[in-house]
């Protein structure tokens, strides 16, 4: 066990360990998300900002910000990259023209599309998992992140 995370800790638990794993991990997420953004001419936020934005819907800078827990002001830069690149487009809203909405292009969507499939490749290690520890690991981390039992919340994608 690396422990880069906390130099001379020794775990109090397993569960400790763990925890200090998935922290790990996240470094991880951070070079991929760094590389593929990169591979995509975006920041990291602009890259993020894109996958959290639905094609098949537009949604105000305010309602993104609040998708990627931020202060409104915080998405201007990264929407106007995205404009700027051809991946958003930026509209009158139909029922108040005082807002615009951001709307993702088909360049956006092919761009979208990509970031999506390699930043969600699941690791080696958790493909060669079988299916019922997958399962279980997946009920775990989602309690641990929601606080709801696996019983008491809809199932997710496989």
């Amino acid at each position: 066990m690396n422990e880069a995370i906390v130099p001379g800790l020794r775990y109090s638990s397993k569960a400790q360990e763990l925890w200090a794993l998935m922290i790990e991990g996240y470094a991880s997420w951070e070079m991929r998300m760094n590389a593929v953004a990169a591979d995509a001419g975006l920041s990291p936020v602009s890259a993020w900002a894109l996958v959290q934005l639905d094609p098949e819907s537009s949604i105000s800078q305010k309602e993104l910000a609040s998708r990627l827990r931020c202060n409104p002001s915080t998405v201007v830069d990264p929407t106007d990259r995205l404009e700027e690149a051809g991946f958003v487009v930026r509209r009158p809203k139909a029922a108040d023209r005082r807002v615009n909405v951001l709307m993702v292009t088909l360049k956006g969507k092919k761009v979208r599309d990509t970031l999506i499939a390699r930043l969600l490749e699941p690791p080696a290690a958790f493909l060669r998992l079988p299916a019922r520890d997958v399962e279980r690991f997946r009920d775990v981390l989602a309690e641990a992140i929601t606080g709801a039992p696996p019983q008491a919340k809809g199932r997710r994608a496989s």
